[in-house]
């Protein structure tokens, strides 16, 4: 199932779907984001293999794997050697060390440098707010990552990655539909200038299912933003970017667990300092009473 959506979505949405699914991974991000940045401080798309390789690796924390593998992983990549030779694909594992190398995205991804650097750090954004722990089986992670995604205007990996949750989730098909409509209406006017109105009043129509609160969702919210939405674009082709935004009660729940770790932690250390109290006090209860002790001693004598 996810190797036919991945197939249908480009290489970005599809090292994105990848990671997403196993965020711990997501620390090989850092070297198309590191590169990019390397780009813009250097003035050129060809950098140095082992700068990058320094810059990458250093971030990492928990991620460990061979530059070789990553690279060709990635597959946005080209080697070029002091000869101006250039290794692509699997010959990157032939390469044993990166010292005389310089390093560049393929052709295509140079063409659009900014677009794939913005990508890149948006990706980055949607992780940092995901635990590498958290369970990617249950619907309300599902709901949960959707909404990220489609906050930070990922449509086309919103699409997808909505798609794949409506397949996974079938009860909750509703909310995954809305997305995918609402992310394709998005879509349509940022690459064709589009406004599909009919897109629109499907997305509406799936949020007119779902109860409020929905995991978290403030779907009265992102309903009225939807009237006016479609509103403005009946009107004349205005609209406006609309996110989804959760409850007040959602976000207590979010910090939930951290509260009580927290609550934990400061019951063990109240428990661990009376504890440190009583031994003192015992210490001193003994101290005293091997003093009485000895003088009773003495003054028999």
């Amino acid at each position: 199932m996810l190797k036919d959506i991945w197939q249908e979505a480009g290489r970005l949405e599809s090292i994105f779907l990848e990671i997403i699914e196993d965020p711990t991974k997501k620390e090989v991000l850092l070297y198309p984001i590191c590169y990019c940045q390397l780009v813009r401080k250097e003035n050129t798309f060809e950098v140095e293999l082992p700068r990058l390789i320094s810059c990458a690796n250093k971030t990492f924390h928990t991620f460990r794997g061979r530059w070789q593998d990553i690279l060709l992983e990635l597959d946005l990549f080209q080697l070029l050697t002091p000869r101006g030779d250039v290794i692509c694909g699997k010959d990157i594992l032939k390469v044993q060390s990166p010292d005389g190398f310089r390093i560049s995205f393929l052709p295509e991804y140079r063409e659009v440098f900014y677009e794939v650097y913005s990508k890149f750090l948006k990706y980055w954004t949607v992780l940092s707010k995901v635990s590498s722990y958290s369970k990617r089986n249950t619907p309300a992670e599902g709901v949960y990552l959707s909404a990220l995604i489609f906050n930070e205007e990922l449509y086309s990996e919103s699409i997808h990655f909505a798609g794949l949750q409506s397949l996974r989730f079938p009860g909750e098909e509703p909310f995954f539909s809305a997305v995918k409509h609402l992310s394709e209406f998005y879509l349509k006017v940022n690459e064709r200038r589009e406004f599909p109105l009919p897109l629109l009043e499907k997305a509406l129509a799936k949020v007119e299912e779902l109860r409020n609160p929905y995991y978290g969702v403030n779907t009265a919210r992102l309903r009225k933003d939807l009237e006016g939405l479609i509103r403005d674009v009946t009107r004349g082709r205005r609209y406006f970017v609309v996110k989804i935004s959760f409850t007040v009660s959602s976000e207590r729940r979010k910090g939930s667990l951290r509260s009580f770790l927290e609550r934990l932690l400061k019951r063990i250390g109240d428990f661990g300092r009376r504890k440190l109290n009583l031994m003192n006090q015992d210490r001193s209860y003994f101290r005293e009473k091997s003093w009485r002790e000895r003088r009773e001693i003495r003054v028999s004598l």
